[in-house]
């Protein structure tokens, strides 16, 4: 006999003003940021003043286990993966059916920068390949790839200055997400968030290749000629299998389309072999 199935617990949100408590930690709750089909954020202050996010994940179309599993996958990434440009966990804990990781607060992702007065996506992509790189080279150091690389999970943030009160900052850049990131071993031809993303051998792994950790240096070309043109191009799943984000990419100037175009090359054995390989091509005048 089937047992019947609970119905799904009722979700108490955070609120501007709110004090969540955990352990020793004390999180003031901000405005809202942002909520979708798998949770939402929240501004919240920590009581060291540090700026943070509070992200609250919620079951949709899993069950509560299934989302825990998710949970404690993504804080796992996140407490392993210490590095500079990779966005840094303070605390993760299960409150009121609903799981919590509170991480620091970005300024924006890469799509905010292209609004800029007088963006110039040239001046822009030495310093954001250099973070984001970095990033991806620690990750697949540790045995990890993120497989879902995009404008929108890389992130620029102020690095506060703790003698100086002006508000101008120096800027670096970080990658987000990683509940989608997967050791090598375990990864799977998933198809990525953003879909003019996918890369060749997502769509077509007997021709081009299996997917891993070329998989981020294909996603990291792509935010690097996104950021090179200032816009968020798109490819059909047709331009992509026929190479046109290669070809996009070669038509920028030297350094940035010979390096970008070889990282999105259609065989995954014929892009740069390191996330360092790619830094040095982009760096080679």
């Amino acid at each position: 006999m089937n047992k019947p199935s609970l119905p799904p617990p009722s979700i108490r949100w955070p609120v501007p003003g709110e004090i969540i408590t955990h352990g020793k930690n004390a999180y003031a709750v901000g405005e809202a940021l942002g909520r979708g089909t798998y949770g939402a954020t929240f501004a919240c202050t920590d009581q060291w003043a540090n700026s943070l996010v509070v992200k609250v994940l919620i079951p949709h179309r899993q069950t509560y286990e299934q989302v825990r599993v998710n949970w404690q996958r993504e804080i796992a990434s996140l407490f392993t993966l210490r590095h500079p440009n990779i966005t840094y966990v303070y605390d993760a804990f299960e409150r009121d059916k609903t799981f919590h990781i509170v991480v620091e607060r970005c300024g924006g992702s890469l799509s905010t920068l292209f609004s800029i007065a007088d963006y110039d996506g040239y001046a822009w992509v030495p310093p954001i390949a250099r973070c984001l790189l970095q990033a991806v080279a620690f990750m697949h150091e540790h045995g990890y790839v993120h497989k879902d690389i995009h404008l929108r999970n890389v992130f620029w943030a102020y690095v506060r200055d703790e003698l100086m009160t002006s508000p101008t900052q120096s800027v670096t850049f970080k990658i987000g997400d990683l509940g989608v990131s997967r050791f090598e071993h375990e990864v799977q031809s998933d198809n990525p968030t953003v879909p003019w993303m996918v890369a060749p051998e997502v769509l077509n792994p007997s021709e081009f290749g299996q997917v891993g950790k070329p998989t981020d240096i294909y996603h990291a070309g792509l935010v690097l000629l996104a950021v090179a043109m200032g816009i968020e191009p798109t490819f059909t799943a047709d331009e992509i299998l026929r190479g046109v984000p290669r070809e996009t990419a070669e038509q920028l100037p030297s350094p940035f389309g010979r390096a970008i175009g070889r990282a999105l090359r259609r065989h995954v054995h014929t892009r740069p072999a390191t996330a360092f390989e790619f830094w040095r091509e982009l760096a080679s005048p």
